[in-house]
């Protein structure tokens, strides 16, 4: 399941204190029991940390499967192969964790995001986000009901990172839902993502999974 150059998320301390951290960084190389990682990134400071020892992370991964898997490991010591490296315990594929069996993580987003139509009319209309994640939105609108479900749309939003960055992104996609507004309601749209590239889809997952991660470390999920 483990293979040279996959990304990492490693998460150290407990998720209710103040004191727990996020990592990144890539597997070099593995073996039965041994995953031998690049220096750790720490997300906050976007400096290399120094793990010490015997620090118990919890590590969360992208499976080829497109599913995401987390497992406790360890730092077991440090070695150069090549380069230096970070050695981590690594208990097995039977003691991964799939925490994505059916369906991609959906994460608490507020964006605004112009959905257009894919047919001869050009239909646009502006939504603004609840959720996200690499499968779909859904979100909120004022104005009339421009669509219908099963109606095939180009989705533009931009994503903000921690830094302030934005990622601009043009999805195709399918109305699943859609509910039009009344004087006591605003309407409601949801969108399924359709034919997303393999490395679009991933950037998605690992961004939905990086927002999770900040959310619950914020106590906000």
């Amino acid at each position: 399941m483990i293979k040279a150059g996959m990304r990492l998320t490693l998460e150290s301390g407990h998720r209710e204190s103040t004191l727990q951290q996020t990592y990144r960084c890539k597997v070099v190389e593995f073996t039965e029991d041994v995953i031998y990682i690049s220096y750790p990134l720490n997300e906050e400071t976007q400096r290399s940390a120094f793990l010490l020892k015997g620090t118990k992370l919890l590590a969360t991964f992208i499976g080829y499967d497109q599913n995401v898997y987390t497992f406790p490991t360890e730092v077991t010591g440090r070695e150069i192969k090549g380069m230096p490296v970070v050695k981590l315990f690594y208990p097995g594929d039977k003691k991964l964790k799939s925490i994505q069996r059916r369906n991609f993580f959906r994460v608490p987003l507020t964006v605004k995001a112009v959905i257009e139509s894919e047919q001869e009319q050009q239909d646009v209309m502006e939504i603004m986000t609840k959720n996200i994640s690499a499968g779909g939105i859904a979100g909120s609108f004022h104005h009339s009901l421009l669509f219908n479900e099963k109606d095939s749309v180009v989705v533009r939003l931009s994503l903000p990172n921690r830094e302030g960055a934005l990622q601009h992104l043009e999805l195709k996609g399918e109305v699943v839902r859609i509910t039009a507004p009344t004087s006591c309601k605003v309407g409601q749209l949801s969108i399924k993502f359709m034919n997303m590239e393999k490395q679009t889809k991933e950037m998605m997952i690992r961004y939905t999974l990086k927002r999770q991660l900040d959310l619950r470390r914020k106590g906000l999920l």
